[in-house]
């Protein structure tokens, strides 16, 4: 699975089915058993995240969630809010995701909206 794309409303309920999927993905793609509960919370907060942003912006845009396995376990969560809003969480979700994955990169995103990108080691790397 070198690349899979999930699009979600931006409601709290699809926070789970994103944790489901990723978590899935990620045992697939060799992400050691004891990380796995890092990437679970990571995506879980990336995503709500994502959520909370989209009902401040006032969109109900879809949510993606990029999960890529090429080369280590990628996961993107991309908004579709202008990069400058505040979080309402005072960047709680932020802490928690920095401080479970390994890398974590925030851009901008053309034309509007925002990429928050997650990294872990696979057993293969």
């Amino acid at each position: 699975m070198p690349t899979a794309t999930l699009s979600l409303p931006p409601t709290p309920e699809h926070v789970r089915t994103a944790r489901l999927v990723v978590v899935a993905a990620a045992r697939r793609a060799g992400i050691e058993e004891d990380l796995v509960d890092d990437v679970r919370l990571a995506v879980g907060e990336a995503v709500a995240r994502a959520v909370l942003r989209h009902a401040a912006a006032g969109t109900d845009a879809d949510v993606e969630v990029v999960v890529d396995d090429d080369g280590g376990f990628a996961v993107e969560v991309r908004d579709r809010t202008a990069p400058e809003l505040p979080d309402d969480d005072e960047g709680m979700a932020l802490a928690l995701v920095r401080a479970v994955a390994p890398e974590v990169e925030i851009e901008p995103r053309t034309p509007v909206g925002t990429t928050l990108r997650l990294r872990w080691p696979t057993t293969s790397d």
